[in-house]
């Protein structure tokens, strides 16, 4: 019987010429991309460690993001993560929402430290929300089998910084067939849910209605309130933020569903590829150069800030 590792390896799906890949092999370890999608279906098989058969190069690696805590096993990484939380944010398995929050914190964290200068600023907000958002809707829809993962690694020039999140849970399609969506087929099923304004969401809650905290035992006022939640919770509105972000800040995306991977490249195209394999749920890989951000969140510098008011007032400052 075939090895996770070795499944997942025909399961990739190159794009672009095969320059990009969403399961990304680096150097020496594997992108955030590859970790969370392989963990997520080792924890929905329910195998441990010793039954995932990695090469040495990437077992090593592996304890140091904890894979063994994400698959419910102790964690038996003797070192401190020195770089947890800055250059990286570990694997964690999100099946409750104490673990989403904790992953959502440590990825931001990851963000804010490493994009601190002013020229990211619109990036590190935008991407901190959106990571908000995304993790939050994958623990509502992923039935508890949804694993996020973050990293920052050197390029030629500056840094890349990758967030992913996998999980085995309905999937595009079969979650807009569960809600009455008329939908065959897993690329319309994708094309429909990144699209501003579309949402899964039966129910609309009044935003006047009181509100109760999440982690509350019971509900003494009755059916008059209901538990605090995001605002994107369930609305699948993440996804069309997504897309935004990666077109803004010429990102890199791959989306995989069923049968279906979508590839936004930084230019802004979408290709869809049929993937060798199904694959069960949802899995998102979103990757942003940090030489090509700051082109989309321009600074004046003083001597264009004075050029403007000479324009203005008709003198030089």
């Amino acid at each position: 019987m075939d090895s996770l590792h070795a499944l997942l390896n025909r399961e990739l799906l190159l794009s672009d010429n095969g320059r990009d890949a969403f399961f990304d092999i680096l150097d020496r370890h594997a992108a955030p991309g590859y970790w969370s999608a392989y963990v997520a279906r080792a924890k929905n098989r329910n195998l441990k460690l010793d039954e995932l058969e990695l090469p040495k190069s990437l077992l090593d690696y592996a304890l140091a993001i904890g894979i063994e805590k994400a698959l419910g096993q102790q964690d038996s990484y003797t070192y401190k993560r020195k770089g947890a939380g800055t250059n990286y944010s570990a694997l964690v398995l999100l099946e409750s929402r104490e673990q989403t929050d904790h992953a959502t914190s440590e990825i931001n964290q990851c963000i804010r430290k490493l994009f601190s200068e002013p020229q990211y600023s619109e990036f590190a907000s935008t991407i901190c929300e959106l990571v908000g958002d995304l993790l939050d809707n994958v623990w509502a829809h992923g039935k508890s089998t949804g694993v996020s993962m973050a990293q920052k690694w050197n390029d030629t020039v500056g840094f890349n910084f990758e967030f992913a999140i996998a999980d085995c849970g309905l999937g595009f399609l079969r979650e807009l067939q569960r809600v009455g969506k008329d939908f065959q087929d897993h690329q319309s099923a994708i094309k429909w849910c990144i699209q501003k304004g579309n949402s899964t969401k039966k129910k609309k809650v009044d935003s006047w209605t009181q509100r109760l905290p999440a982690d509350i035992m019971g509900n003494p006022i009755g059916k008059d309130a209901h538990v605090v939640e995001s605002e994107n919770h369930h609305m699948g509105l993440g996804l069309a933020k997504l897309i935004d972000a990666v077109h803004l800040f010429n990102g890199r995306c791959w989306i995989a569903s069923g049968d279906t991977l979508l590839f936004i490249s930084p230019d802004g195209k979408f290709q869809y590829s049929k993937l060798p394999i199904h694959w069960q749920g949802v899995a998102i890989a979103c990757r942003f150069d940090s030489s090509r951000i700051s082109d989309k969140n321009p600074q004046y510098a003083e001597d264009e800030f004075e050029i403007i008011l000479s324009e203005l007032f008709g003198r030089t400052f």
